[in-house]
């Protein structure tokens, strides 16, 4: 497994290099991010299961490193949501390409019978899978 998740983590673009990493917590936020689009505060703490305190603090470092913005619902200002910049979408892309580039090269060593039966294996161990 720890084999598989390294080929599936994106090497980073050329132009991020010199940008400071993300926490662990931080790539749960932006995955809850690219799956959701736009969160409150209050569902991206439910979701990364933190307090609001700590989903809050997490979001200034999004914030600060330009990946995420702020927007404050017009009919209640009390309510914040999050949602990926301009930046972020575009990394955010560039992630899901690169992780579905590198699981179609890993599959292209199985023949069509070998893909289905691993299919079949692994939607076992992902809860909600379609297969």
């Amino acid at each position: 497994m720890d084999m598989a998740a390294e080929r599936l983590r994106p090497v980073r673009r050329p132009q991020d290099l010199d940008q400071p990493e993300c926490s662990q917590l931080e790539l749960r936020a932006l995955a809850a991010l690219g799956q959701r689009h736009t969160l409150t505060m209050t569902e991206l703490a439910g979701i990364l299961k933190v307090p609001l305190s700590t989903a809050t603090h997490m979001i200034d470092k999004l914030v600060a490193k330009n990946l995420v913005e702020r927007r404050h619902v017009k009919h209640d200002r009390r309510i914040v949501q999050v949602a990926f910049s301009k930046k972020g979408k575009r990394i955010h892309q560039f992630v899901l390409e690169s992780r579905f580039a590198a699981g179609r090269a890993m599959l292209a060593g199985l023949n069509p019978r070998e893909r289905g039966i691993f299919l079949q294996r692994i939607s076992k161990m992902v809860p909600g899978s379609p297969l």
